[in-house]
């Protein structure tokens, strides 16, 4: 153990290096040697590209509301190592995290392992450990890319679910949508219901056969059930799903969310045959999700939100939402990486803004301040670059002043150094 929890995720962190190793072997011997945690809770396992944070969130929020001690596992952080394992919405303490990383880190010292683990491999092992010692009865655990050989693979949930698949990590996955269906097909397993959001027909027939192959039941959005958006502002998100034959509020932001709210309240659902949960609890866990960074408000004057959307198609998406959000002058903060085309998605956004802040996240793979502006191109009426993601807020914080509208969009990491900004803290 090291002297701080610092030094111990200096040592985590430190794995990232060795890059990723997709597999299931390292994990399930890990987790043989601290007892197998992960066999000691229910579980509902979720894959895709779009929308599986917050089908995670929203899934997690109406296990809580049914009285189920839930844990939570996703990826990556905004800010603290800590937000990816919580347990009826509380963080891991420091002391435990600690605790545990010098367990893991003794068996990883030892050296009995097929091949050296990998951050997200150890991440992994403690979150099912921390679920463990929580007595936690049902978790909610996201892949953390792909499915197939991801090591949130080792779980056997009571439900899988599939979000929205797309082109997307190739050079792991395969460069075909197919392809990619595959891997994340594969955490279907034996018997196992699954239940998918609306899909291309080439990843509609990859999931059905990967069901049948497996006779898993399956229910698809669009053919098995149905949600309509009947409201959308800044107050929450109304809408009608087949799956309760009524109308609930969800509490995250977009009509987007109508989408993800379908396939938890439906994973919820087949959940409720193998475990207590009532209608009313799917509702009430709807209502009270929370997903940080997702067309998330965070201050009212000036209005400020925050969306770590970076993909054309999210910034289409998001741009579609704008409508919600009042305020003059209207100004982006953005910060996005390297291998993302950021040229696509500014043209999505630039015409609902007045102005551009451009900006760069403290990692080298981000896109310098002016990298980032000559992304944006002419697609915004001004741009301009400002070093450092604080500096930039402060400044578009004084342009709008208290009328105006401000967006932190892009990376992560330019969402995560905006958080620790706006609250004056950080953490590891």
């Amino acid at each position: 153990m090291g002297d701080t929890l610092n030094d111990d995720l200096r040592w985590l962190y430190s794995l990232e290096n060795m890059g990723i190793k997709l597999g299931l072997s390292n994990e399930r011997a890990l987790l043989k040697a601290l007892g197998d945690p992960h066999e000691m809770f229910g579980s509902v396992h979720v894959a895709g590209s779009n929308g599986k944070g917050s089908v995670s969130a929203m899934t997690a929020s109406i296990l809580r509301s049914a009285g189920h001690r839930t844990g939570l596992y996703t990826s990556p952080h905004l800010v603290r190592f800590t937000e990816r394992i919580t347990v009826d919405g509380q963080e891991m303490t420091e002391g435990r995290l600690r605790k545990r990383i010098a367990e893991v880190r003794e068996l990883v010292d030892g050296g009995a392992f097929p091949r050296p683990l990998t951050f997200f491999e150890i991440t992994t092992a403690l979150a099912f450990l921390h679920f463990a010692d929580e007595k936690v009865e049902e978790a909610v655990v996201e892949v953390g890319m792909g499915g197939r050989l991801d090591a949130t693979n080792v779980v056997h949930p009571r439900c899988s679910v599939i979000t929205r698949i797309g082109v997307e990590h190739t050079a792991f996955l395969g460069d075909t949508e197919a392809k990619i269906a595959y891997e994340k097909a594969s955490i279907i397993k034996e018997g196992v219901p699954v239940v998918s959001s609306p899909q291309s027909p080439e990843v509609l027939r990859m999931i059905r056969w990967m069901a049948k192959c497996r006779n898993a039941p399956s229910k698809i959005m669009g053919q098995d059930f149905t949600a309509e958006c009947l409201r959308s502002d800044m107050d929450g998100t109304t809408v009608h799903l087949s799956s309760l034959n009524s109308q609930v509020c969800v509490g995250l932001l977009g009509r987007y969310q109508c989408e993800n709210a379908a396939v938890a309240a439906e994973c919820a659902m087949t959940l409720a045959k193998k475990i207590e949960i009532s209608e009313e609890s799917i509702a009430v866990g709807l209502s009270k999700a929370r997903w940080p960074a997702r067309l998330e408000v965070v201050n009212r004057r000036p209005l400020t939100v925050l969306d770590v959307t970076h993909t054309p198609e999210g910034a289409k998406t998001v741009a579609s939402e704008l409508a919600m959000f009042p305020g003059s002058p209207r100004v982006l903060v953005v910060g996005m990486l390297k291998d993302k085309e950021a040229k696509e998605a500014m043209a999505a956004l630039g015409p609902h803004f007045d102005q551009a802040i451009c900006t760069g996240a403290n990692t080298p793979r981000a896109l310098t301040p002016q990298e980032m502006a000559e992304a944006c191109g002419r697609t915004f009426p001004q741009c301009r670059t400002v070093e450092g993601v604080g500096a930039a807020l402060k400044t578009a914080l004084s342009v709008a002043g208290e009328s105006g509208f401000v967006m932190v969009f892009g990376s992560l990491y330019t969402v995560g150094e905006a958080i620790q900004f706006l609250e004056g803290k950080d953490g590891p």
